[in-house]
């Protein structure tokens, strides 16, 4: 694992996920101009349309933060939300969808079609997004005794110093050490579910699944939301799952689901009701 604090023009960011977060968006943004490009979708729109995405996915990033998972400190200085830390994957894929819309609604292209042609790389970035969250050691799971359990470092590095550290501990560290699971000594967490991990396997086969539709289905119904609902239902159900083995759950607020995972499920279940709607109703009208 590598947790990185930055140093810049004098400021101390710690645990900076945002290094991270933008190797996923170069990387996803490649493979979604490729994809695109290979199956003949028009490059000239390229630029704005993932433009228009990549704003609407650092707004939603950074909403999302701070909604679900640190509104006491958004309602005590609004202000924050131009920091420079902090941001969420699942409002980053949501404000992106947002901002894809509105552009293919304002170039009058079809939604469902573009957004398939750039699934691979938003999987991508999603994966790549959730690997640095497994280095910088946040959104980490709960303990476990099972061999999948990994500790993650109390400390981080410093950039651009590569010098260790110690002002500020790790959010694994402090869970484990909250929960009496590590003594004040220790300079390992816990061995907690790498969640991150287990949410990038998941992406990855997303992805694969994704590519076999692009390749054997998706050509002979170019506006399906066939691969819209695989992506978007799929990774929320993913997300859903995986909420009751998170660290950092937020409370929880019905049949042990917190807000998140009810919205998740919601979410899932709507997109699996419309997908056959839709394909009953293509059967029918032949």
């Amino acid at each position: 694992m590598l947790p990185i604090h930055l140093s810049l023009f004098g400021n101390e960011i710690y645990f900076y996920e945002g290094l991270y977060f933008l190797i996923s968006i170069a990387l996803g943004v490649y493979v979604a101009y490729l994809t695109v490009k290979k199956n003949g979708g028009n490059t000239d729109h390229f630029d704005g349309l993932i433009t228009w995405s990549i704003i609407g996915a650092l707004i939603g990033a950074r909403l999302s933060h701070y909604l679900f998972w640190n509104l006491d400190v958004f309602m005590q200085d609004p202000t924050v939300i131009f920091s420079m830390s902090g941001n969420s994957i699942t409002g980053g894929l949501v404000g992106g969808m947002v901002g894809g819309l509105l552009f293919t609604r304002r170039k009058r292209l079809n939604y469902f079609e573009y957004f398939a042609m750039i699934s691979p790389g938003l999987l991508l970035g999603q994966a790549v997004g959730r690997m640095g969250c497994f280095l910088n050691g946040d959104a980490h799971g709960i303990a476990t005794n099972s061999a999948f359990g990994v500790q993650f470092p109390r400390y981080g590095t410093m950039i651009p110093g590569f010098e260790t550290n110690y002002n500020v501990s790790s959010s694994a560290w402090h869970w484990s050490y909250e929960n009496g699971l590590v003594d004040q000594a220790s300079l390992l967490s816990a061995p907690l579910h790498p969640t991150q991990l287990y949410e990038m396997f998941g992406d990855f086969v997303l992805m694969i699944l994704v590519l076999w539709v692009l390749k054997t289905l998706w050509q002979s119904d170019r506006k399906s939301p066939l691969i819209f609902f695989i992506h978007t239902g799929g990774y929320s159900f993913l997300r859903f799952m995986l909420e009751f083995i998170r660290g950092d759950r937020e409370f929880v607020a019905f049949a042990n689901m917190t807000n998140l995972q009810l919205v998740l499920l919601g979410y899932s279940i709507f997109t699996l009701v419309y997908a056959i709607r839709y394909y009953a109703k293509k059967k029918a009208n032949g």
